[in-house]
């Protein structure tokens, strides 16, 4: 099976996701302006079409796009830290690996990066709970970081660590962590401008005489139900792409798909035995970054083991 072809559907399913939470926000951004200060004389698509050839300022637009803007910067640069947060881990470097087990674990996580041609080896993180499971954050030398629990390196063989560790990287080299997080800023966004302007107007309701207003209105109040739905189903389906993608990379780092095949089915068999604390914000995050979560419907973060699978053997296509 070509997993590199494999990478490059699924990275055009993730512009296509992209393109749409866009799309979505500067439908948005123009109801909002139609709403509030629309032409007496037009339509709502004539009204539309004035702010979106600048014949009228777009201001609301501005004002989502605005928002957005200082969200992507925050998170680019503080949004990596999020996944630490709560965590009882300690970072392994090769000077205090202190068993011969840690000592491995750096040595293949230093491996990968050379084959991957990073240029540098993200921080490791040893996280002390029986759970067997791997997370990767960052994407480039400041802030990329692997975290693995000591269930899993109590679980699986060297072969089995190396597929787990590689996934991770394919997860950095993607940059999956800083897509996800700037999706989730884009969610966010939507929602929060489509709920403040729903609620603004459910307040003046009928106060406005004109006709493209009343219609803005109307769609936003209807967005205002219909989107959470959208964007949750959106994100879901981008988490699962890069999941897809992120086997497919550790099988071009490691060259084996069995040790993949083989990691995951002693992982997904001992999930049921394993409690999931989701009381810290860096919890909730790691649970989405983590290589396995139980999947596979809309509302799934992870694809199913027996899909990942499939596509790993090559008996299906993704």
């Amino acid at each position: 099976m070509d997993f590199r072809n494999v990478i490059r559907k699924n990275n055009i399913r993730t512009r296509l996701v992209v393109m749409s939470y866009i799309f979505l926000m500067l439908i948005i951004g123009l109801l909002a302006d139609v709403a509030t200060h629309p032409n007496e004389q037009l339509d709502l698509v004539d009204n539309a079409m004035m702010f979106v050839t600048f014949h009228e300022l777009p201001i609301a637009t501005f004002i989502v796009l605005g928002l957005t803007f200082l969200g992507l910067v925050y998170i680019h640069f503080r949004g990596h830290k999020m996944m630490l947060a709560g965590m009882n881990a300690r970072e392994i470097t090769q000077e205090n690996a202190n068993s011969p087990q840690e000592k491995q674990l750096f040595n293949i996580i230093e491996e990968l990066s050379l084959s991957a041609s990073l240029g540098y080896i993200p921080r490791l993180y040893i996280l002390e709970t029986d759970e067997p499971n791997a997370f990767a954050a960052g994407w480039n030398n400041r802030n990329a970081l692997v975290g693995v629990t000591r269930g899993l390196l109590q679980t699986l063989n060297r072969q089995e660590v190396q597929a787990v560790l590689a996934h991770e990287v394919g997860h950095i080299i993607h940059g999956d962590s800083k897509l996800t997080l700037y999706v989730g800023i884009l969610a966010n966004v939507i929602l929060t401008v489509t709920n403040l302007f729903s609620q603004i107007f459910i307040r003046t309701a009928g106060r406005s005489r004109n006709n493209a207003a009343n219609k803005a209105q109307m769609i936003l109040l209807v967005l205002n139900f219909v989107l959470p739905w959208i964007t949750q189903i959106l994100y879901f389906y981008l988490s699962r792409t890069r999941e897809y993608m992120a086997d497919a990379a550790a099988v071009d780092l490691t060259s084996d798909n069995q040790a993949m095949i083989s990691a995951l089915k002693k992982i997904s068999g001992n999930h049921e035995t394993h409690e999931y604390d989701n009381s810290t914000t860096g919890q909730a995050y790691r649970k989405a970054a983590y290589i396995f979560n139980k999947g596979d419907s809309v509302f799934s973060t992870h694809p199913s083991i027996e899909n990942r699978i499939a596509v790993l053997e090559g008996k299906k296509q993704f």
